[in-house]
């Protein structure tokens, strides 16, 4: 064990290079804008993930049980990421950006960051097999 400590200092001392520390997983879920904001989503879509993004509004009902649901389902899914757009309430500029006219609203991307599905009310219970679907391609 002592011999172990003093060879990781002599070879730290020596210039060697330290072994490469994997990056940080993106985070499960993120909020990615306050309400009615525009948001620029192509930055917020990891390749190599499949993303749901989910367009919610703090006056939906629905959107909280339904978004729930989803955090639910997919906590545990690997390679599943789960992106939140507050649309805030009415016509505001990123429900206008991105042509939402109901919610619950979920789009699904794929590990290549392609849209792949347009989900909306009920169609968003889907949503968590759909993603695992995704991500085991």
């Amino acid at each position: 064990m002592i011999r172990a400590a003093l060879f990781a200092v002599v070879v730290m001392a020596c210039g060697h290079p330290s072994p490469a520390v994997p990056a940080a997983p993106a985070p499960k879920s993120l909020q990615l804008n306050l309400p009615g904001e525009r948001v620029d989503l192509p930055p917020a879509l990891p390749p190599g993930y499949v993303t749901v993004v989910d367009f919610w509004s703090e006056s939906c009902g629905a959107c909280t049980v339904v978004g729930g649901m989803l955090a639910v389902q997919v906590a545990h899914a690997d390679g599943v990421l789960i992106r939140k757009i507050d649309v805030g309430d009415g016509f505001t500029p990123v429900a206008k950006q991105f042509e939402i006219g109901a919610l619950p609203h979920y789009n699904v991307y794929d590990k290549a960051r392609r849209l792949r599905y347009v989900l909306v009310g009920n169609d968003c219970l889907k949503a968590p097999e759909i993603a695992k679907q995704l991500a085991a391609e």
